[in-house]
């Protein structure tokens, strides 16, 4: 998942984007969580090792509209159309319970991929 500044609600890590970005800040590491620009989203090389644009799962309904034209063109590029609408978002859940079954409706090829952890 990614998540915006703009968002004010909590993500599906149980975390706003306020304690996240402190998770973040000041060029510390932590595990499984990477500092980005919301245009990063699509580009060739974001988190390629880890499966890239097909890793994400949920975004922000705000974010997801902003970059929507980007999210179509980049999924297409990678031989899946239609993944724009298998990206949840807060009107679909903020908890793992809420969104996985809509992920296996909609068939989302995250739930393909080996787990990273």
């Amino acid at each position: 998942m990614s998540v915006n500044r703009e968002y004010m609600g909590d993500t599906p890590c149980g975390m706003g984007f306020t304690t996240l970005a402190g998770v973040m800040g000041g060029g510390a590491m932590s595990p499984g969580f990477v500092g980005h620009s919301k245009y990063n989203i699509t580009q060739r090389k974001f988190i390629v090792g880890d499966g890239g644009l097909l890793r994400i799962v949920w975004l922000p309904k705000i974010l997801k509209e902003e970059i929507k034209d980007r999210l179509i063109a980049r999924s297409e590029e990678l031989g899946v159309p239609g993944f724009y609408d298998m990206i949840a978002d807060e009107t679909v859940g903020v908890t793992e319970d809420e969104i996985y079954p809509f992920l296996e409706e909609k068939g989302h090829p995250a739930l393909k991929m080996d787990p990273i952890m």
